[in-house]
Formats: C-alpha cells, sequence, structure tokens
C-alpha cells in the first residue's frame, strides 16, 4: 500500500447514488454526513448522482446524470447505465475509490467505470429489498412473491460480489446478505449522525413553536411524531389505528412526510374521526427536519423493514423516547422503559402512550436524558473513521488482485488463467458459464483475492459435480447415496454438499421417486415380499411416503403367489427337522423375507408334510448330534446333549428317548 493508503495523505472519493439532496430519506441522510466528515478530514469528494432531465449538469464536485422520474415509485429517478461523456468526466477526477451507494442506474454505472478505470469499490447496502416486493405484487400472489424474493437475493449476491467490501447498516442486514451466499467481505457500520444538527440547546425554538401554531397545537398538547417516507412497509397506519384507544384530546400524532400512501391515510383519519388527533405535514425539507422532532414530546414507528432506522436515531439524538415494534435493528437502542416503550398492537401503543403522559414531568424528563444517552456510537466521526478503514483495506485487497491472462472455452465451462506480481506461475480455475458472464470476464479483467477464492473454491464443488454425473450415467443412485459419496470427498462443506444435491435434483439426475419405480419394476420378479423391499429402500434413504405410496400399487394375489413360491423353495431347504419345525422356520424365513406375518403362516399351512418322515429325520438328527458331541462329552453328558439338540430341531421329547432306546444307547 502507498503512503496515501496508510493514512498518510487524501485521498479522492466517488459516491455514485441514484438517491441525493433535495431528496429526503435515510440513505441520502448516510451520503451526506459521510461527505461533510470527508471533506472536513481534508479529502477530495465527488458526488455522481442523477437528476430529472435529458442532459448531464456539473455542479462543482457533484455531477448530475440525466434520469427519468418514476412517480409510481415516489419520485425514483433512474437512469442508464451507459454514460460515455460521464465516464470521461469520472476518469478526470482521478479517483482512488468509488463508493456505491444504490443498486441501479448510477449504481450500475459505477461498477461499469470502475472495471474499466481499474477502480476499487465498496458498496452500502442501504435497502432491504425483499420488503418492498408488494410494489411489483400487487395482487399479494406467494409465487410472484418467491420468485421476487429469488430474483432481489441473486441480484444482490452479484452486486455485493462485484466489490472489494460491502458495507452494512446493522447485523440484520449483514445476516441477510450472508443468506444469500455473499461472499466478499462484510463490514457492520452503523450510519453516522451530526449530532449539532439535532441538539436541542442549538435549535431555534421560536421556529418550533410557529410550527406548532401553525398546525394547530397548543402549548399544553402532547406530541408524538413520526417522521418518514409515508408507504406500506413503514407501517404508519398501526400508530394512526392505535389512536382510536385515546380519548384525551390533548395527544397528538403528527405525521412527517409525503409518500404512495398518503392519500390513504388521510383518509384511514377521516374514516375513524381522527382529524383533531392525527396531523399531516407532508414532506419537508431535509434542513428543517430537526425542528419537527422539536415539536415532539417523543417518536412512534411501526416498520420491521429498516437497514439501520436512522429516524430512531435522529429522534434519540433530539431527546425523544422511541415507541417502537421490536427490531433487531433496535437492539440497544430502545429499551423498555429506559429510552421508550416496545409494542405489538395499536391497542398495546395506545396504551403505554397513554401512561407515558400520565407520568410526572421529571420522570418523561429522565426518558429524555436516557434516549440521548443510547446514540453516542453513532457519532459521525466514529463513522468516518471506521469508514475510512474499509476504504483502505479494500484498496489494499484490490492491489492483491489477479489478471486474468488467458481463457480456455470447454463445452458448459470456462478455464481461466490468472495470475498476480505475489504468484510464481498463473492459476488456473474452471468456472461456470454464468460466473463468467456475471463477472464479464475477458483477458485482463481485475479479479480481486476474494472473487479468486471463491471461485477455487466453487471450482472444488465443479468437480464433485462433474464427478457426480459420471457416477449417475453408469447407474442411479438415490439423494442419501449421493449424499454419502459427496461427504468422502474432500473440500465439500455441509452447505456446499447441499447445493450439489438440489442441483442434481433440479437437473433430474437424481430422483428418488423415479429410482423407487425402477427398483419394484425388477424387485417384483423376485422372491421377495414388500416388507424387505421397504426396508431395503429405506435404507437407501427414500423418504417413507414414496415408498408407501408405491408400494400401494403392489397386486395382492402377485405378492400371494410370491410367498408361497418361496415357501416351496424354501422346504426342500430345511432339513434334519420335524415337520412341525420345518414349518415353524418357513414361517420365519417368508417374514424376514418382507412377507407379511398372516401371509406367512397361510404360505406354509398350503405346503404338504405328508411325505415327511420324522423317524427318519429325528435318526439322523441323532447321528448328526453325536458327530458334533462325541469327542467332548461320553455317557449322561453325551446322552443330555443329544436330547437337548434334538428338542431344539422340533422333536417331541418322549419321541427322542423312544429313538434313542431304540437304538440300543449305552451310556458308557
Amino acid at each position: 500500500m502507498d503512503e496515501r493508503g496508510k493514512g498518510g495523505g487524501c485521498m479522492r472519493i466517488g459516491l455514485f447514488t441514484d438517491t441525493y439532496t433535495p431528496d429526503i430519506n435515510g440513505v441520502v441522510s448516510s451520503i451526506v454526513t459521510l461527505q461533510k466528515e470527508l471533506e472536513k478530514n481534508g479529502h477530495d469528494v465527488f458526488v455522481i448522482t442523477n437528476h430529472k432531465a435529458a442532459r448531464m449538469k456539473k455542479e462543482g464536485n457533484v455531477l448530475r446524470l440525466p434520469g427519468l422520474e418514476l412517480k409510481w415509485l415516489y419520485g425514483y429517478k433512474l437512469s442508464t447505465p451507459y454514460h460515455f461523456a460521464a465516464r470521461d468526466e469520472v476518469r478526470k477526477m482521478n479517483l482512488d475509490v468509488i463508493h456505491v451507494h444504490t443498486e441501479f442506474g448510477v449504481g450500475m454505472f459505477a461498477r461499469i467505470v470502475a472495471k474499466y478505470l481499474n477502480i476499487p469499490v465498496v458498496t452500502t447496502y442501504h435497502t432491504m429489498y425483499e420488503d418492498y416486493t408488494h410494489y411489483i405484487n400487487r395482487f399479494d400472489i406467494d409465487e410472484v412473491d418467491k420468485v421476487s424474493k429469488k430474483v432481489i437475493s441473486t441480484f444482490s449476491r452479484a452486486i455485493s460480489d462485484s466489490a472489494q467490501a460491502v458495507i452494512s447498516p446493522s447485523e440484520k442486514t449483514k445476516e441477510t446478505l450472508q443468506k444469500y451466499g455473499v461472499k466478499t467481505p462484510i463490514y457492520v457500520i452503523p450510519t453516522g449522525l451530526n449530532f449539532e444538527n439535532f441538539n436541542r440547546e442549538s435549535i431555534n425554538m421560536e421556529k418550533v413553536k410557529e410550527i406548532r401554531h401553525q398546525y394547530g397545537i397548543a402549548d399544553d398538547d402532547h406530541v408524538i411524531t413520526f417522521v418518514g417516507r409515508i408507504a406500506p412497509e413503514k407501517s404508519v397506519d398501526i400508530p394512526i389505528e392505535g389512536f382510536r384507544y385515546i380519548d384525551d384530546p390533548k395527544i397528538k400524532l403528527l405525521i412527517v412526510g409525503g409518500g404512495p400512501q398518503l392519500d390513504e391515510l388521510q383518509a384511514m383519519v377521516k374514516k375513524y374521526h381522527l382529524e383533531n388527533h392525527v396531523i399531516f405535514t407532508d414532506k419537508k425539507p431535509r434542513e428543517e427536519v430537526p425542528y419537527y422532532y422539536a415539536c415532539a414530546d417523543c417518536f412512534v414507528s411501526a416498520s420491521l423493514t429498516e437497514t439501520q432506522g436512522m429516524t430512531y436515531i435522529e429522534a434519540l439524538a433530539c431527546e425523544l423516547p422511541v415507541f417502537a415494534r421490536w427490531d433487531d435493528v433496535l437492539k440497544d437502542l430502545v429499551v423498555e422503559n429506559d429510552s421508550g416503550f416496545l409494542f405489538d398492537t395499536p391497542q398495546e401503543f395506545a396504551r403505554k402512550l397513554i401512561a407515558f403522559f400520565a407520568l410526572p414531568q421529571d420522570e418523561r424528563d429522565a426518558f429524555r436524558k436516557r434516549a440521548k444517552a443510547k446514540i453516542v456510537k453513532y457519532d459521525s466521526k466514529v463513522f468516518y473513521s471506521k469508514v475510512m478503514s474499509v476504504y483502505y483495506q479494500a484498496i489494499d485487497d484490490f492491489e492483491d488482485a489477479y489478471e486474468v491472462v488467458k481463457i480456455k472455452t470447454l463445452d458448459d465451462y470456462v478455464r481461466i488463467y490468472v495470475e498476480n506480481d505475489k504468484e510464481d506461475q498463473p492459476i488456473k480455475i474452471l468456472i461456470r458459464l454464468d460466473d463468467y458472464f456475471t463477472y464479464k470476464i475477458r483477458l485482463h479483467t481485475m479479479l480481486d483475492r476474494y472473487t479468486v477464492a471463491d471461485f477455487q473454491h466453487k471450482e472444488i464443488r465443479l468437480e464433485a459435480y462433474r464427478a457426480a454425473i459420471r457416477k449417475l450415467r453408469i447407474k442411479d443412485y438415490t439423494r442419501k447415496e449421493m449424499m454419502l459419496y459427496f461427504n468422502r470427498l474432500p473440500g465439500l462443506g455441509k452447505e456446499d454438499v447441499e447445493i450439489l444435491l438440489n442441483e442434481l435434483e433440479e437437473k433430474g439426475y437424481i430422483n428418488d421417486q423415479r429410482y423407487v419405480l425402477d427398483r419394484l419394476d425388477s424387485m417384483q420378479f423376485s422372491l421377495t415380499g414388500k416388507g424387505k423391499i421397504r426396508r431395503t429402500l429405506l435404507n437407501k434413504g427414500i423418504d417413507p411416503e414414496i415408498i408407501d405410496q408405491a408400494l400401494n400399487n403392489f397386486d395382492d394375489v402377485q405378492e400371494a403367489d410370491k410367498a408361497r413360491k418361496m415357501a416351496e423353495k424354501l422346504m426342500n431347504s430345511v432339513k434334519d427337522k420335524s415337520a412341525a419345525m420345518k414349518k415353524q422356520t418357513i414361517i420365519q424365513k417368508l417374514i424376514r423375507q418382507g412377507f407379511d406375518g398372516d401371509l406367512a403362516r397361510s404360505s406354509a399351512e398350503e405346503l404338504d408334510f405328508s411325505g415327511v418322515d420324522d423317524s427318519e429325520a429325528l435318526t439322523k438328527t441323532i447321528q448328526k448330534a453325536l458327530r458334533n458331541y462325541a469327542r467332548r462329552y461320553q455317557g449322561v453328558q453325551l446322552r443330555n446333549k443329544v436330547i437337548a439338540y434334538c428338542l431344539q430341531k422340533g422333536f417331541r421329547h418322549e419321541d427322542v428317548i423312544a429313538k434313542i432306546e431304540e437304538m440300543e444307547w449305552q451310556d458308557e
């Protein structure tokens, strides 16, 4: 790393985003806070964003690309990722690092430029997109929701893994990205806040009084406020619903913000006759927001879709106790009866709000102090320091990157050769075509060491997959059998095995249901009962329901015929036993062969034992016993051993004694 990377000098940083001032949202707040801290510490910061216009516009260090306003998406501006003139402007900025804050138009442009200009990329995952699928799934169709979330997972993984580092505002977001399968290092850095803007001592209280007067809020009214986007994912309807259970006319709800659900919620207020309780301000300029916090005694949000929840932090900084539904992002922020209150239902919200305003003033003031104490770790200086550490790490990792020096296309795969200054010779890696196209790999493409390491791990899995295909083309195996096979291969973890098994199933190489039907076709002509067939298939790891469903189609008549034939075969193999013992032995063997107990007994009963001479069989059994025991025993001991042996073979005691006497047994 050069001296700049060691912290010895300033950096030139590009912040790429689809949303920027004058927009008001959490992403803009995060970007502006970071921008100011970077500039305060001597770094050159360039903001690349868009605007509702047909031409590119440059305002100092802010470059605005042409964008199209999507009114149905609350004014979100989308721009094409291809801007050749803008690319040249970015080249002139001579950036050390690109920091991407949104994923679409400008974000895509950032990644194209980064690859073209060979600049390391850091991305911040601000938005939990799977919480916004209702915008495209307006009819709440489960299948559409599943497909949408799958697309989001794949897309999020792709854009994250194209960067050298990912910044997550919370542990909750990091866990989501890990669930998506992101391999790039993820750093949890809560967005910082410039507390000076929300310090009550620095807020013009005369302006606060003017705002309260403007909206008809009396000096002795109690105000709880919501600040943010008015949209379904924010669940603003829940606190509004709560005011149906509040009779005190002095308690007001101040809703600050605009959005696609504004008209719907205003209609809801009229429906429940809450006009004297609920006040809407619509959207307000960002710089005025602290005054609206200062108008209130506490803050409420029922949202469960936040990646961090900047409004919670802003409210606490303004000494407002917070009412909220529990979410992981609130850990250590909102503590029951300490810095705020947690609720699940509108009724619970109403009850706790009434109880809070019933507290003596000194107790409510204590809540204010504890609220402000919760946000120390969100100081913008701490935020800046942590982000800079990520920048340095990303630059380090990028300098360790590998260059693609050779590409060899195979039938369904691509073999790439990569090298860097630390390697003696190129590393060859086999990759899938989808990775080849996803990463837009060409000669001289630069791949960071995390990507190369991920490719190398995927190669182990790929080789295992190819070996499995060769194995399955020769013979069918069950999912369990293939799992045991993969577990014996080196380098594969539990997750890898699961991925491989699922892929083999999806492509039809393993199919337990088909396996059962094929086995039954081959086994139904054998002299094997359903019970043994079931045990055999269970040992193969087949789902019991699949087995039972297939066996239900077995012909009972055919099963009885198999049992009868097996019994006849066994009859010829059972020797040196009484007729009764022969029958019992055959029954036991039929059961072990998988035939039902009743069927085994009825099959044995059908056998003809009339030709069996028990006397001759007993004689042979005694002679065999003598051969076995005569060398070790004599006299009475030998006699007893022979008798016991014959009894085990099913002969009656009196018949054995009679036969021994008939043979003129001599004890000595």
